[in-house]
């Protein structure tokens, strides 16, 4: 009798086991999981301390720029946002994010690995003002130019590129914008207000104004 009973509660356990693995232990569905991040949308942007800033340290108007260095909208909306920063310099801050558009431009992805890297050695707006204006001939050989002109450590910079130490932040960047929905550059937020395109100094200092005139 016992040597019957060893066997039912032997095959219980085995047939518990069974259910448990089959149901609560099932592998992964990879394509499923990517359709569900790809679901994953945005309302507002974030800055973090990889983005390169400038501004005020405080301010109560921060303005979050996705931009493209390939991109002449974005190089036409450079002397709006200088004039923003000019205009307001206790109360405004310019943050730069990366949204290369590879389909359109091939060097969109490597001047802003470049420029990430430029920012390791704290040089980062100083780059980015040369990128436009060379934005017609941009190669792997004139950012080492650049770096050169700007007397950064051009050893340092080239293993940078070379390694792409940088390209996560610009991929992360990316990420980004496309869960935002975003479909053009620039895009500009000043804070949560979102502007496409290269809007005039008179629209981007009255959107300023306005946010200020929350706080």
């Amino acid at each position: 009798m016992n040597k019957w009973l060893s066997f039912i509660l032997i095959g219980f356990f085995a047939v518990v086991v069974f259910l448990f693995y089959s149901f609560f232990l099932q592998p992964i569905n990879f394509e499923r999981l990517q359709k569900e991040q790809q679901k994953i949308t945005l309302t507002e942007p974030t800055a973090t301390f990889v983005n390169p800033s400038r501004g005020a340290n405080n301010a109560k108007v921060t303005i979050i720029e996705f931009g493209d260095f390939e991109c002449t909208a974005c190089r036409d909306l450079m002397p709006a946002l200088e004039t923003a920063l000019k205009t307001y310099p206790n109360d405004v801050r310019l943050v730069w994010k990366d949204l290369p558009n590879d389909s359109a431009h091939d060097q969109a992805t490597p001047s802003a690995v470049a420029a990430h890297c430029a920012d390791r050695q704290s040089a980062f707006w100083q780059y980015h003002d040369v990128l436009f204006q060379r934005q017609g001939y941009l190669s792997e050989d004139q950012y080492i130019q650049i770096a050169n002109e700007l007397k950064l450590d051009t050893d340092r910079f080239a293993s940078c590129i070379q390694d792409q130490d940088t390209l996560p932040i610009v991929q992360k960047d990316k990420e980004e914008g496309l869960a935002l929905g975003i479909v053009a550059t620039p895009t500009v937020f000043v804070n949560k207000e979102k502007l496409v395109g290269a809007v005039s100094v008179d629209e981007l200092l009255q959107v300023i104004q306005q946010e200020l005139s929350k706080q």
